[in-house]
């Protein structure tokens, strides 16, 4: 696999948030990297792999302010986990020096994001989104699921809670881990809502943990399942809107921490004032160099 451009990098893969990436330096943006070299690195078969190609690109001289360039095979839609995982590897590759509890700052279209250190976890804030309107949250939900694969009392007729968003969600709550692992995430929503996500979510119910602060504070423990147009997919923004319409349906008893499992590693959702923050790990499993000999492969 010869892609000229990226010759002569020491390149690492690495994932946060259950999404993954391929990260090269470039800290005055100078190489041309085209889409093409993209979707060659990025092929899980004939290349190295991953969701998203991403160049860290340092915006100011004095190293206080960074860019993530981004090229991905499919619409880029949550930059948050991606975010996190930039601050990781600038940390562990040395390019910053980033303390426990200190933040970095990113330049993004929508002004500066702010990334926390945590102990091995990172914070990004992320903006918040909100169910559908205020009687569907009185009411529980404001459209009616049909579940394949779902079976009970009920079968698989469940109330689905909308979360608005640039990528709405619609919500449905489960009892058990079992209704959760039977669906399929195919059926039937009325009134259909085109192009919104299928989140599948079950309370674990709430117990305490040692807060940041040394208080012990209640937490909302969940599981999750998300799906898109049928297909398997749970996103960050998918677990967020888990969160919300488990904050909205909670009401005044809502804990305003959440804890979901994705991708082998536990995410926290914290309602802050009027924001609503994400911590999660990065984490960085290989580095590499592309090897290729010309006149041989593409």
């Amino acid at each position: 696999m010869i892609i000229p451009v990226l010759e002569g990098l020491t390149l690492s893969k690495g994932h946060a948030g259950g999404r993954d990436a391929i990260i090269f330096p470039d800290l005055t943006a100078s190489r041309e990297v085209t889409a093409k070299d993209a979707t060659t690195i990025l092929d899980r078969t004939t290349g190295i792999g991953g969701e998203v190609l991403m160049r860290v690109v340092r915006a100011n001289p004095d190293g206080t302010l960074w860019r993530v360039d981004t090229w991905s095979v499919d619409e880029l839609r949550d930059i948050g986990p991606f975010l996190r995982l930039a601050a990781h590897y600038l940390r562990v590759s040395g390019l910053v020096d980033l303390g426990d509890g200190e933040a970095l700052a990113f330049e993004t279209p929508d002004g500066p994001v702010y990334v926390t250190r945590t102990g091995n976890r990172y914070l990004t804030q992320i903006s918040p989104s909100t169910p559908v309107s205020k009687e569907a949250v009185e009411r529980g939900y404001d459209v009616a699921v049909t579940l394949d694969g779902v079976t009970g009392a009920r079968g698989g007729m469940r109330g689905g809670l909308t979360v608005m968003s640039n990528d709405p969600s619609i919500v449905v709550a489960l009892e058990h881990s079992e209704e959760l692992n039977a669906a399929t995430g195919s059926g039937k929503v009325d009134p259909e809502k085109p192009g919104a996500g299928l989140v599948l979510v079950v309370p674990l119910g709430d117990a305490p943990i040692l807060d940041f602060d040394g208080i012990e504070r209640a937490a909302t423990r969940f599981q999750a399942r998300g799906f898109q147009d049928g297909r398997e997919q749970l996103t960050e923004l998918g677990i967020r809107d888990a969160a919300i319409a488990l904050h909205a349906w909670a009401g005044e008893a809502a804990t305003g921490i959440y804890l979901a499992h994705a991708g082998g590693h536990e995410i926290e959702i914290r309602f802050s004032g009027g924001s609503i923050e994400v911590t999660g790990p990065a984490e960085i499993v290989a580095e590499f160099n592309l090897a290729g000999i010309v006149g041989e492969g593409s």
